[in-house]
């Protein structure tokens, strides 16, 4: 079957899903079949059709994430999809394939830390963390233009342009009675300079907020920090029980 004949399955009337087509087709466009035939099933009006190629796109690996952008303002239309699934996986595609010329897409992709569902608002966390410095001033920026009813406008003009507020402010935005504005104080507490901040953590973990309680359990977990970032605390906590060779040197 050719990859032609791939896509022509995924855009059949009544089609419903095929997981071994999807990765069939995935195979395809790591052997290098244009990326740009992904626009036709990305703007698909069945919703199965969009599922699969929004997992194509969220599960690209690194050597190819980068060309999807030119099929970026199809990806960024998902983040407005019925399914929070496709959602989801729109918004782990851009974190990989934008540029600075796609502000718009990431302002819209920040929109969705205020979206309906919490596993989709949990993913908007995970971008904040792991963006670029870049990606996130464009994306906090153009959500205040899309949205200037919304908070995104009060970041900018109490931080400007490095929307990363420090120890001082943490604390009175962790409590804030804007959800929105808590969901991404947690999440630029938890954010990587280099190295975790373990009392940006703690002050997360302390908040009334269960939302965000889970944001700073998760970052413990290493779910929510870049491979780069140093921080063993954060990972795990040091255990009260002596090691396997501590017990032996204690005499246990």
């Amino acid at each position: 079957m050719t990859p032609q004949d791939i896509v022509s399955k995924f855009l059949a009337p009544g089609f419903e899903g095929d997981s071994e087509l999807t990765f069939a087709l995935q195979s395809e466009f790591d052997k290098g079949f244009p990326l740009e035939n992904l626009r036709s099933l990305l703007t698909s009006g069945n919703l199965y059709t969009q599922g699969a190629a929004a997992f194509l796109v969220a599960e690209a690996n690194s050597k190819i994430s980068y060309k999807m952008n030119c099929v970026v303002a199809e990806i960024a239309d998902l983040l407005d999809s019925e399914s929070s699934g496709i959602r989801f996986d729109a918004i782990e595609a851009l974190l990989g394939c934008t540029t600075p010329a796609d502000g718009t897409a990431l302002g819209r992709l920040m929109l969705r830390l205020d979206d309906e569902h919490a596993g989709v608002r949990w993913k908007v966390v995970q971008f904040i963390c792991l963006a670029q410095r870049w990606q996130l001033r464009l994306a906090v920026e153009n959500a205040a233009v899309l949205r200037p009813d919304l908070a995104f406008k009060a970041l900018i003009s109490a931080y400007g342009h490095y929307v990363s507020p420090g120890s001082n402010e943490l604390p009175r935005l962790l409590a804030h009675p804007d959800a929105l504005l808590r969901r991404f104080a947690a999440a630029v507490a938890i954010r990587p300079r280099e190295v975790i901040v373990e009392r940006f953590v703690a002050m997360v973990e302390q908040s009334d907020d269960e939302e965000l309680r889970k944001i700073a359990a998760d970052c413990r977990q290493g779910y929510l920090r870049p491979t780069y970032a140093m921080g063993p605390s954060i990972v795990k906590r040091v255990s009260s029980e002596p090691s396997k060779g501590e017990a032996q040197n204690s005499g246990c």
